[in-house]
């Protein structure tokens, strides 16, 4: 075990213990904490923003909420038996994933503070529009708050539940629905700045490690150099990289090594392989606003569609669940907690799998 992830652990440990003491002092200012659990609730504004909320510019946004939650919803189940499928049939072959985010363990330590203000930001925005919503369609907000699972942050507001079930179908679905599809859009536009963008930004290509005996170690490359080009040909993308080794076996490669200096060296490859591990070389100031950009894109893709997929206690689930009301008013309810239950299942059972295989 690395010593940043014992020092995580160490105060990850601290940090529940000394809640878990302070528990009953903390409830009296609207606290609830639990092993590895926290809440804190507290009444809020009956409506939030009402001249934006009920603005024609947020109506319009309301009834794309609802096509993208309803995209949401069948984007999570084809996510889930995709993968499922997958690892079921061709467990070898597949890239299909869905592996849990565990600091230390499935991810580095090091993503985390990326993960978190990115978690926070998607989720406050997230229930930010549950609330617009609701006062867009004339239901007051009675509670918010946040929660804390384990490391994780989380935001939540409660409409009037009265109120609520009196709605129609319609309003019910875009206040259900606006959240997933905040999320949908801070995933669509975040995902060019975290793969469109990179490469302009690429000042070469770093190599993160070297195969041993191969031509790239034969040529005394080492792990942190920067290949700015070879034979003439600039190499600040993977395409221009594959470009240049293809055009030739002999490669006359302009490095800049971990000490800053700037040398060429000669590799020869039949294959056309040099045997390195790459990623994007970037000013070290663009390292954290892309890091940023990618779990951004990572988390909001991830709560559209498991948010949005119909799992008992997902916004997915509740959509799905007023539907089936609609269509089959006496057993609409109880066809829909057994669908989602079912889909649930498959998802921890995708889950199990993509951690064991």
């Amino acid at each position: 075990m690395n010593l940043g992830l014992e020092v995580f652990l160490i105060g990850f440990v601290l940090f529940w213990i000394i809640l878990f003491l302070l528990r009953k002092k903390l409830e009296n200012k609207g606290f609830n904490i639990y092993p590895l659990f926290l809440m804190w609730r507290k009444s809020t504004r009956a409506q939030w923003f009402p001249n934006f909320s009920t603005s024609k510019f947020y109506r319009k946004f309301e009834n794309i909420a609802i096509v993208l939650g309803i995209i949401s919803m069948i984007g999570g189940i084809v996510l889930i038996y995709y993968t499922l499928t997958g690892l079921i049939f061709h467990p070898t072959t597949t890239t299909a994933r869905l592996e849990p985010i565990i600091p230390g363990v499935t991810i580095s330590i090091s993503y985390l503070p990326y993960i978190l203000l990115a978690l926070g930001i998607s989720v406050t925005l997230h229930e930010l529009a549950h609330a617009l919503s609701s006062t867009s369609n004339k239901i007051n907000v009675r509670n918010g708050g946040f929660i804390l699972i384990g490391i994780f942050p989380g935001a939540f507001v409660e409409p009037d539940e009265e109120e609520f079930m009196k709605s129609n179908l319609t309003s019910k679905i875009k206040i259900i629905a606006a959240g997933i599809a905040v999320n949908l859009i801070l995933a669509g536009i975040f995902f060019p700045l975290a793969t469109y963008l990179p490469p302009y930004l690429s000042q070469g290509i770093l190599v993160e490690s070297v195969i041993p005996h191969s031509a790239a170690y034969n040529s005394s490359i080492s792990a942190g150099d920067i290949i700015l080009s070879i034979n003439g040909i600039r190499t600040t993308t993977f395409s221009q990289l594959s470009y240049a080794l293809d055009k030739a076996t002999n490669y006359s490669i302009l490095l800049k090594t971990t000490n800053g200096s700037i040398i060429t060296t000669h590799a020869y490859s039949a294959s056309h392989f040099l045997g390195i591990y790459v990623t994007y070389a970037f000013p070290s100031y663009l390292l954290p606003i892309l890091e940023f950009f990618t779990w951004m894109f990572i988390i909001n893709f991830s709560l559209a569609l498991l948010n949005g997929a119909p799992l008992v206690i997902t916004d997915g689930g509740k959509i799905f669940t007023e539907i089936l009301k609609k269509i089959n008013l006496q057993y609409g309810e109880k066809i829909s907690y057994g669908l989602q239950a079912i889909f649930l299942m498959s998802l921890i059972y995708a889950v199990m799998l993509s951690v064991s295989t």
